[in-house]
């Protein structure tokens, strides 16, 4: 079977879109059928108490990767490290509500809690280099030394110590410079090393960006929006005009959102996704087979007409 190109899968909504049940399903049913898949998460975040089964493997692993490209990985059954396959990852965590509530500050805490930069806890970028992978951490210094987080503090150390360099962070912009600045690299460095190894290529955004780096989007040969119970396939070529044109009028590419595109996007197929119990989404087999009908439109010739 002849190989296939690049696809790309973003959310239409910031969270619960269903894009890794959508990437997971394309990556089975790929490999399936016979391709050799690889999967990409260039940006992720998640968080320490809500994706605790994640963070116990990344512990047991001495290393830091989301709970996403875990399933990715998994349904794909390709075996390249996490962190080549997730290049960027933010680890979060809940505020720690005793130590606010034991000096009777409970009014900052709740202050806190809409503050993302006060949920930070350390963000790994991962450069891939001839001689090896670099490894290069922002940590959120405050958070740790004043105890306003949920953490695991031998973790995190652990962490610092494997770390080819480790930058403290102090303020949400400086995050933000330093996390678009590494992670760039990140994400291109291991996106070369994939490509030069893999012919298909599963990325999946994060949230609901639309160009998580636009060498990305301007190889993707597939772009699917996600949203519950649908997948959208839109006009490559005509996605890629938008997202150039965003550029020459001054956008960030980085910081395009679904809300910005898909309005101005031609859909060429739409396919409804129906809803799935638990069992068939840990289960890629059944969940490839459910959603056949995408890893199809996949397959096929690419049909010129519009069916949304």
């Amino acid at each position: 079977m002849a190989e296939l190109p690049l696809i790309f899968v973003f959310g239409l909504f910031p969270d619960s879109s269903g894009k890794t049940v959508l990437a997971c399903a394309l990556a089975r049913g790929l490999a399936n059928r016979g391709l050799r898949v690889a999967v990409f998460k260039p940006r992720s975040g998640h968080n320490i108490w809500y994706q605790y089964g994640a963070f116990l493997k990344c512990k047991d692993a001495d290393s830091l990767f989301c709970e996403d490209i875990i399933k990715l990985r998994d349904a794909s059954r390709c075996d390249m490290p996490y962190e080549v396959l997730n290049p960027v990852d933010a680890l979060m965590a809940p505020l720690n509500a005793e130590h606010f509530l034991k000096r009777n500050i409970s009014s900052q805490m709740f202050l806190f809690e809409h503050d993302i930069f006060r949920h930070l806890i350390v963000e790994r970028h991962s450069i891939l280099k001839l001689e090896g992978t670099e490894t290069f951490l922002l940590i959120n210094e405050r958070n740790i030394d004043a105890n306003l987080a949920v953490l695991d503090r031998s973790y995190v150390e652990g962490l610092r110590r494997a770390a080819a360099k480790v930058i403290s962070v102090h303020s949400l912009d400086e995050w933000a410079s330093l996390s678009d600045e590494l992670g760039s690299k990140a994400i291109q460095s291991c996106y070369e090393s994939l490509r030069r190894v893999y012919n298909n290529l599963i990325i999946e955004g994060f949230n609901n960006s639309v160009c998580p780096e636009p060498k990305l989007i301007w190889d993707a040969d597939f772009i699917i929006g996600v949203a519950p119970g649908l997948a959208i396939f839109y006009d490559p070529e005509e996605f890629k005009r938008i997202v150039q044109t965003m550029i020459e009028l001054g956008k960030d590419p980085r910081t395009l959102t679904s809300q910005e595109i898909v309005n101005l996007a031609r859909k060429y197929e739409t396919i409804r996704i129906p809803p799935l119990p638990a069992e068939c989404l840990a289960d890629y087999d059944k969940l490839s087979e459910k959603l056949k009908e995408t890893v199809e439109c996949i397959l096929q010739p690419r049909r010129s007409h519009c069916k949304a």
